[in-house]
């Protein structure tokens, strides 16, 4: 009696395993299928936003965000800043040579009277990289977020982003707006594809919290690095120049702006959606 019993028993177990890996595999599949549906519908709404027009190049068909990332100078930016520009804005002052900080010193052309001197070949070249970077990532769509501490320029950068449509942070970064923005905004963030640092120093010797933050979570970034800053290495497209001086950031501010509006205007006349 008891040996039927357990066989029974083993065997209504056995029989609501199957169910339960039928019903496990039947969930299985649906979630594969209702997962396979949704990225379909979710390429199509990214397809929204590439041009239809597709352009043949050497028998390939490729739209025209691919034939923009062949062109060196898509967006004409290779003759819109001069070294006597540079030069005319004091980009090339540096900090006092006491402040150097060692992840500058390949930047620095040398030292005259105590100040450094910052090569502005160099400059010239990073700028003009960074420039295209820039244009890239707004002629896809992309958000941009300026982010400087230094107050008396404050009115300056927020007049330039409002007209350009962009974004700014000019006031204290509070510690975690990028690494634990879900849990002070209680919502699911959104972050910038590019963060423009016209100031790499929250103070004197304090990296500037969003530089931290932003390289931990790899959004790109360009900063203009004075000779004086430590965070050579947690900017993804460093420009070496003065940080300090209204001529250097109005040129700053001229050169970026005038970057994202032929994007801007180069996106709408490929007929990209936005």
């Amino acid at each position: 009696m008891a040996a039927s019993l357990r066989k029974a028993l083993i065997s209504w177990q056995w029989q609501n395993c199957l169910r339960s890996r039928q019903v496990a595999k039947k969930f299985v599949q649906n979630q594969i299928s209702a997962f396979s549906s949704y990225s379909s519908l979710h390429v199509e709404v990214q397809l929204q936003g590439v041009p239809q027009n597709l352009v043949e190049v050497k028998g390939e068909t490729q739209t025209l965000l691919d034939i923009a990332l062949q062109h060196k100078d898509y967006f004409g930016l290779k003759h819109l800043v001069t070294l006597r520009d540079l030069f005319n804005a004091r980009v090339h002052y540096g900090h006092n040579a006491g402040l150097r900080h060692e992840s500058m010193t390949p930047y620095i052309y040398g030292c005259r009277q105590g100040i450094d001197i910052i090569d502005l070949e160099q400059t010239l070249s990073l700028l003009e990289q960074a420039l295209n970077v820039c244009a890239h990532i707004v002629y896809r769509g992309g958000m941009v977020l300026f982010v400087c501490r230094n107050l008396q320029f404050l009115p300056w950068v927020e007049k330039t982003v409002r007209e350009l449509g962009e974004y700014a942070h000019c006031r204290p970064w509070k510690r975690g707006i990028f690494t634990n923005a879900a849990n002070i905004f209680n919502t699911l963030p959104i972050y910038p594809e590019l963060c423009i640092f016209l100031g790499t120093q929250d103070t004197v010797f304090e990296t500037h919290r969003a530089v931290v933050e932003s390289n931990k979570l790899l959004i790109p970034s360009i900063g203009i690095l004075d000779t004086n800053t430590d965070c050579a290495s947690l900017i993804t497209y460093p420009i070496p120049g003065n940080d300090d001086s209204p001529e250097s950031l109005a040129l700053y501010l001229h050169l970026f702006k005038t970057a994202i509006l032929k994007a801007k205007e180069k996106r709408k006349q490929d007929g990209i959606v936005s």
